[in-house]
């Protein structure tokens, strides 16, 4: 089994064919944004009016001359119909946020444009309107992508300050490297974690909250010379190369994240049965950077 790292984010990449679940996805325009720094984000979508609507508050539009607008006391949508939020990039490259709604919210999202379809809907970010868009038509599909003047950094504090509680952190101790395998799906299992597999474009991932591999079941870890400068070469114990071969033999067909620090770095399809105890993670790495990584790995 061969697997390639990205040196400068420490990901494992499988090259097997990957299976990508179809979701639709809503652009929306953000004007004038920026993050506050205090990672508490609020979102919220509202029913709203060019025009006063009695006992609707008043707000400035998101034009640049400000427009006064309406919008309704009560929103449609909040922080807690967020099942996930993430730096994203648009078509032309430019960082953007990502959002993916629960299964509530993206009901919530289906019965308000279908029952207000020729209406306004403004979408507000920390209680300002970033977009007033008329619905046209029913709004189907989890995801939603919000476009705006933001740099990385801002993208970066807005998306973890809406994901709060949702956004799994794993601490691990300084100089180790959490290494797990995971059974995932690209459709929603209930009682799995969301997780996002590294794009453009970025793609949400259930993830098994059961590890069918962990650095407990590495053997040895080493720097191995390879055709791209140095990797890491590894051997599973005893009992993890059978937990591989069983876990790959029963779940053929099946999603596989591989996770480095709670992070998933690849999901690909399980092709066939893995069987044998070895493994090289390839990269062009320095001898250095092979042996801090297979150090990291190994367990003490």
């Amino acid at each position: 089994m061969t697997v390639r790292v990205n040196r400068q984010k420490h990901c494992l990449f499988l090259y097997t064919v990957l299976a990508f679940a179809v979701i639709f996805t809503t652009a929306l325009t953000a004007a004038g944004l920026s993050g506050d720094r205090t990672g508490n984000h609020t979102f919220e979508a509202r029913l709203a009016s060019h025009d006063k609507v009695e006992g609707w508050k008043m707000v400035p539009g998101p034009d640049p001359g400000k427009t006064p607008l309406w919008i309704s006391p009560e929103a449609a949508l909040t922080n807690a119909d967020v099942a996930l939020a993430y730096v994203d990039r648009t078509p032309e490259g430019k960082p953007c946020l990502g959002i993916l709604f629960t299964e509530e919210g993206a009901l919530k999202q289906a019965r308000l444009t279908r029952s207000h379809v020729g209406r306004f809907v403004a979408v507000m970010l920390d209680g300002r309107v970033a977009m007033a868009a008329r619905i046209v038509d029913e709004i189907t599909g989890s995801r939603a992508m919000i476009i705006g003047n933001f740099s990385e950094e801002e993208a970066e504090s807005i998306a973890e300050g809406l994901s709060g509680d949702q956004k799994r952190k794993i601490r691990v101790e300084p100089g180790k490297i959490d290494f797990q395998l995971r059974l995932a799906s690209y459709e929603k299992v209930e009682g799995w974690e969301i997780g996002l597999v590294p794009g453009p474009p970025k793609t949400p991932v259930w993830i098994s909250p059961e590890a069918a591999l962990t650095n407990a079941d590495i053997a040895r870890a080493w720097p191995q010379a390879d055709a791209d400068g140095f990797g890491v070469g590894f051997m599973l114990t005893e009992e993890g190369s059978l937990k591989l071969a069983r876990l790959t033999k029963s779940h053929i067909g099946e999603i596989l994240a591989i996770m480095l620090d709670g992070r998933v770095c690849s999901a690909p399809r399980i092709m066939d049965e893995i069987t044998g105890g070895r493994a090289i993670i390839s990269g062009k790495f320095t001898e250095e950077e092979a042996g801090s990584l297979a150090e990291g790995i190994l367990l003490k």
